[in-house]
């Protein structure tokens, strides 16, 4: 049972947030924006971040106007309890499948680069018992994890990434702005997917403990997202070429095979990269099987969220185990992704526009 200590301060909201968003996002990224983009492409990450701001506002509005509910709770006041039940149960789906995309996708490049005669089940079953040995103490604890986590992540992969500079070639950058107004367009949308994993927000509002400074926790959580993001994109560019990303599935982690650290104390990183790896798909996946098992606990007005999480394991796993491959897999991503856009910004945005027509609120901001 959640009880009223198990709330999370603005810093915790922020990194819990961040370690949400950066998990696919580090892979994929350069690739997508390098096939929209061309060498514009990190400016395309920079919009796409503006632009998913923008779109945050919308949950952050809604925290503010419902400080002691969650989703669940302000959509049922707003439009009704039968239309409300329904989109709780379309909640409790897209955070179950976000949850096997992410562990599914974990273990894909953990057999790709390290672990190749593994079975992808032990891999998958391995992290899920992770999981849900922190997730059932609780979003507290889950957040005070991914605080501990966060610096663990950061530091090294921004010193790994710096160890590939010496070697960049920053004319790849160029030219500059020849991307047609279309394609930057499209492109910074595309860029919006990889910031998925702020609508974890619909269930976290009342966990805060000060949600008045959600705009600020927002603007911290998807501005620090973006310049990593920036920072990855242009470094990959820069190493590797702009062509050679549109080919490769993983760019971000395939340009950790070409270094070597400083002295060759390393021959190469790619052990480093995939404990890096595995921080971020575990504090993604905590964030998302919890939210799902949380959506499911106000959804039915049940006492106990643990009795869910047991509930949703078997789903979970059954659904990361389906795709037969990397590009299947690579697809339902993408799926996943354009569904966070409808989930996060556009079901909330009907919510707000009704609740300020019907003049609803749970409490004052």
């Amino acid at each position: 049972m959640l009880t009223n200590n198990d709330l999370i301060t603005v810093p915790q909201t922020v990194v819990l947030i961040i370690t949400t968003i950066l998990e696919i996002g580090l892979l994929s990224l350069p690739r997508d924006v390098a096939i929209y983009a061309n060498s514009d492409g990190w400016i395309v990450v920079i919009i796409g971040g503006v632009l998913t701001f923008v779109g945050s506002l919308v949950l952050s509005t809604l925290v503010r106007r419902f400080p002691n509910d969650t989703f669940i709770e302000y959509s049922q006041k707003v439009i009704g309890k039968v239309p409300a039940f329904f989109l709780g149960i379309v909640l409790i789906i897209y955070f179950t499948l976000a949850s096997c995309i992410v562990i599914r996708t974990f273990a894909e490049v953990i057999n790709a680069f390290m672990l190749q005669k593994t079975p992808r089940e032990f891999i998958i079953i391995t992290q899920m018992l992770l999981t849900v040995y922190l997730i059932r103490h609780g979003i507290e604890p889950t957040a005070r994890i991914a605080e501990i986590l966060f610096p663990i992540l950061i530091i090294p992969i921004f010193a790994m990434y710096l160890i590939a500079i010496p070697k960049a070639d920053f004319t790849e950058l160029l030219p500059f702005l020849n991307t047609p107004v279309k394609a930057m367009a499209m492109g910074s949308l595309n860029t919006m997917f990889s910031f998925f994993g702020i609508e974890i927000l619909l269930m976290l509002g009342p966990y805060m403990r000060s949600p008045e400074r959600i705009y600020w926790t927002m603007f911290v959580s998807v501005a620090v997202s973006t310049m990593i993001y920036v920072f990855v994109v242009i470094v990959v560019f820069a190493t590797i070429g702009v062509q050679n990303t549109k080919l490769l599935i993983w760019p971000g982690m395939t340009i950790i095979r070409t270094i070597m650290a400083p002295g060759k104390v390393f021959e190469r990183l790619d052990a480093l990269a995939l404990a890096l790896w595995t921080i971020a798909s575990f504090t993604t996946a905590n964030s998302f099987f919890l939210t799902g098992a949380l959506t499911f606990t106000h959804l039915t007005r049940a006492r106990e969220f643990k009795f869910f999480i047991t509930i949703l394991f078997p789903w979970i796993y059954l659904f990361a185990s389906i795709p037969p491959n990397v590009l299947v897999t690579e697809k339902l991503v993408y799926m996943v992704k354009i569904g966070s856009i409808t989930v996060g910004i556009l079901i909330p945005l009907i919510i707000l526009v009704l609740s300020i027509i019907l003049k609803k609120r749970s409490g004052a901001a």
